[in-house]
């Protein structure tokens, strides 16, 4: 059996209930700006088919690592549409730079803040300990694209590229089989998926899918009794005063937003809102983006994986990454024998030591060396041994 070196590319979404919905996968040689574009170019197909409204309105948002070939690819392919950067990869970055973990929280605190008070708070924190941190950060990553406060979409709550990561942890066992095997293992692992999801909220009651449910019901028991609010438009438009944060907010209920700005991000009412919800006698399900309604999530899985025939695959001129073909390789073509994907080298130098992962066991004692020559295990060798031997002993 050969080894098969390539990069798994995969766009992932997340349905109502914040599970993985893979949209699109594919295998290239080598992770580059053309690879990327080509892949992009294919998930453009892919979302024209289905969600051709997300890409009129500007709806779509990206989110990932900030690697150079995807930035520009996203940019070309889909112009005008979000593309968030994930925090836990700026905040690697941004500690590599400084070395202080007490910046990190204030960087999330930061890319968290739904109001311009709480953001510039996280900013004058970060800039008390280091002077230096808030101008490399503003300078290095444009806050459009990772704090939420100025993102133009709506990311519902994601900050990091997580998703990714849990969908390389369900690939595991398939990445290890040959290209074939591995597509038609994931194949059947959506199969299963779609089949499980599609009566998964059979029993919810009312509007919404069960999570949703709940977080709704948290939002209301922990934060709508405590605000009084002042119509200004009867059953539009409403100043909902604080007593914890000594400030007033706005809230439109037609355009479901409020000042907090917490309703336009997440998708679910603040408590501000909720507030005045209850107070009209109405239902606060429905105030909820309808992506979290138990109608929409149906349809997400409402359509059938088919199962594939992998018996005669051929590639073409859509599906097909691009590939450069040498003199000798053409003078080759003719021969009907299936070889190996061409694959790159990695660029880069190729590492001497192993990249400890977040589950290695970094904080393991080191091995305790015994002296040969006085016998102790005191952390030197004979070499450097300057203990004295009692020649009698």
């Amino acid at each position: 059996m050969f080894l098969i070196l390539g990069i798994l590319l995969a766009a992932t979404a997340v349905d109502a209930n914040g599970c993985l919905f893979p949209l699109a996968h594919a295998v290239v040689a080598a992770e580059n700006d053309d690879n990327w574009l080509w892949f992009l170019q294919l998930l453009l197909t892919v979302v024209q088919s289905h969600a051709l409204q997300s890409l009129i309105d500007k709806a779509l948002v990206f989110l990932s690592d900030r690697q150079k070939g995807l930035l520009k690819a996203v940019e070309d392919v889909f112009p005008g549409c979000p593309h968030g950067y994930c925090l836990k990869h700026l905040e690697a970055n941004f500690h590599k730079e400084f070395k202080d973990k007490n910046l990190l929280p204030f960087l999330w605190q930061a890319a968290s803040a739904t109001n311009q008070p709480a953001f510039d708070k996280a900013l004058e924190d970060m800039t008390s300990i280091n002077p230096k941190a808030v101008p490399w950060l503003l300078q290095h990553a444009k806050t459009e694209h990772w704090a939420e406060i100025y993102f133009p979409g709506r990311r519902y709550g994601h900050l990091t590229s997580n998703i990714a990561e849990s969908l390389n942890s369900w690939l595991l066992e398939a990445r290890g089989k040959p290209i074939l095997a591995m597509f038609e293992q994931i194949h059947h692992q959506l199969m299963g998926w779609f089949t499980t999801r599609r009566t998964l909220e059979d029993k919810t009651l009312g509007l919404l899918v069960a999570k949703s449910a709940d977080h709704l019901q948290r939002v209301t028991n922990n934060r709508a009794r405590r605000y009084r609010s002042v119509p200004s438009i009867l059953s539009v438009l409403y100043e909902v005063k604080s007593m914890e944060t000594r400030r007033n907010y706005i809230v439109d209920l037609t355009q479901h937003s409020c000042t907090c700005s917490i309703w336009q991000s997440s998708g679910y009412p603040c408590g501000h809102a909720i507030s005045i919800i209850l107070d009209q006698k109405q239902d606060p399900q429905r105030y909820v983006e309808s992506i979290f309604i138990i109608a929409a999530y149906k349809n997400t899985y409402e359509q059938a994986i088919i199962p594939l025939d992998l018996a005669n695959v051929n590639g073409d001129a859509i599906h097909s990454p691009p590939t450069v073909v040498s003199d000798e390789e053409d003078s080759e073509s003719e021969d009907d024998s299936v070889l190996p994907p061409s694959t790159h080298r990695a660029p880069g130098r190729p590492p001497k030591r192993r990249i400890r992962g977040g589950h290695d066991e970094v904080n393991r004692p080191k091995r305790q060396f015994i002296c040969s020559r006085c016998g102790e295990n005191s952390g030197h060798s004979r070499k450097t041994c300057r203990k004295p031997i009692n020649a009698a002993a």
